[in-house]
């Protein structure tokens, strides 16, 4: 080695678990594709069931692993400080080491690495329900066919709605992660990215200064490692993982982290357009679920679109109609009160004609009104923004994984089984249930006899359970089915 150069060098590295395979490009892909496909299927039952069934098993994985990255987070060591040779600024191991440390002898470390499921996680989860959520809004299907299917996709959506928070709050706790180093000889720069075969205890000793500095001051302990350089971060762990799945990673000149900061902020400003989005949309969408459960009895026909077209004439004549009524009855009112007829024509005074308009009468209609307005304006408008924020946030949170160090890249390419094979077995499960679908057009007289006298059976049992509910009981469910 050459002994004009300093022992050893440090640079800035990016240790992190890269995306696992089940979360991987092709299965999220896959999982927008099948969210898509559910929701232009919707009306023809069986498949969409085989769809949205596929999408929200998934989605239910990487919500339950974001309840257990965020109840058991990574837990960093104490910083230590590890001096090493000075590197002048203007140095030309730049060309070799393209973050190396220069103009200091002294760094802070604390080993630790970035969790890239994470990324993978809050894109699923979110994106699912921000897909979920509009669906039990708009879709009669899913949320007023059956109550059992209702009763369902409420529960999926709440745990779509836990998982998405607790991603979030894994997101904000993954960017306190300290800046990671790793040591190398001056000689041998290394490899773009390195993995973790494993971490000996021998490597650590009293401390990481000592440890650095015996490390390199002896070539034997040097060779133990197996490796170029010396990366403390392989020294941590992390929930769910093994520690040999580990890598580090150092960026290069034309990566969009060798200015980080230019990277980090374009993600801030992005992170809060985005957010805020998300939030707007799931406020309206619960305007929208507010409308269909509360007892309020409103000018507006349904919260479907399609109907609130179709009756827009009626409505508008409705707004209008309890105005005018208010008004008329405020004006009768307080002219009995005065005990003479209604004035009119150049007679009646500015206060008389305003008078009515303030009284409790109009003031209570004017709210109704007002809220009508405002609850057919968050109808619409949640309509229009709800496809509009999923869109916009897969675009988003794609961007953001694929450039979020190399672990944002496909880890296998879409020839590999782990990738593949998600979308055979959902073609297996499609062609199940096609065959169960058509059943009875398979089946043999004997088997159709079979299944009349099992039906038989069961519709005597459904029919002694109503009878066995008391007529208190039967009436809202009968209005419920009137108007689903």
């Amino acid at each position: 080695m050459n002994t004009s150069s300093p022992l050893f060098v440090a640079q800035e590295a990016v240790c992190f678990y890269p995306i696992s395979t089940i979360y991987d490009s092709c299965p999220r892909y896959l999982f927008y594709a099948l969210l898509a496909v559910s929701i232009l299927t919707r009306w023809t039952g069986w498949l969409s069931d085989v769809f949205l069934g596929a999408a929200a098993t998934y989605a239910g994985t990487a919500s339950i692993q974001s309840f257990i990255l965020v109840s058991s987070p990574q837990k960093f060591q104490q910083l230590s400080d590890v001096t090493i040779p000075y590197v002048a600024e203007n140095t030309t191991l730049q060309q070799s080491f393209p973050q190396i440390v220069t103009g200091t002898n002294i760094l802070s470390i604390s080993p630790g690495a970035l969790e890239l499921d994470g990324d993978a996680v809050l894109a699923i989860v979110v994106t699912g329900y921000l897909v979920f959520l509009p669906l039990m809004c708009w879709s009669r299907y899913f949320s007023g066919h059956q109550r059992a299917r209702a009763l369902l996709f409420c529960l999926w959506n709440l745990l779509m709605l836990a998982g998405g928070i607790c991603a979030l709050v894994y997101s904000k706790q993954k960017s306190k992660t300290p800046t990671q180093y790793m040591f190398c000889y001056p000689d041998l720069p290394p490899f773009d990215e390195t993995s973790s075969d494993g971490w000996q205890a021998s490597w650590r000793t009293s401390s990481w200064n000592e440890s650095v500095w015996g490390t390199f001051s002896n070539i034997s302990r040097w060779n133990e490692l197996g490796d170029l350089c010396f990366n403390p971060c392989f020294n941590s762990s992390q929930i769910l993982r093994q520690p040999t799945s580990l890598e580090s990673w150092v960026a290069t000149r034309d990566s969009e982290l060798d200015n980080p900061n230019k990277f980090i902020n374009r993600v801030i400003y992005s992170k809060r357009y985005i957010y805020s989005l998300v939030g707007l949309s799931v406020i309206l969408n619960f305007v929208h679920l507010t409308f269909k459960w509360l007892p309020y009895r409103s000018n507006i026909p349904s919260a479907q679109i399609i109907v609130i077209w179709r009756e827009r004439r009626k409505m508008w004549n409705s707004f209008k109609g309890d105005l005018r009524d208010a008004l008329s009855k405020s004006t009768n009112e307080l002219s009995l009160e005065k005990g003479m007829e209604r004035p009119s024509g150049k007679a009646a005074s500015i206060w008389s004609k305003v008078r009515p308009a303030l009284t409790i009468c109009f003031i209570k209609a004017s709210i109704r009104v007002t809220f009508d307005c405002l609850i057919l304006f968050g109808l619409v408008f949640s309509m229009i923004i709800s496809p509009f924020t999923t869109i916009a946030f897969i675009v988003w949170i794609e961007w953001w994984i694929h450039n979020d160090g190399p672990g944002g890249s496909n880890q296998e390419s879409e020839q590999q089984v782990g990738q593949w094979s998600y979308l055979v077995g959902i073609a297996l499960l499609m062609i199940s249930a096609a065959i169960l679908a058509l059943k009875y057009r398979i089946a043999s007289a004997c088997e159709l006899e079979t299944e009349i006298s099992s039906t038989r059976k069961h519709l005597a049992k459904l029919e002694r359970m109503r009878e066995a509910r008391s007529p208190v009981e039967i009436a809202p469910l009968a209005r419920d089915d009137a108007h689903p």
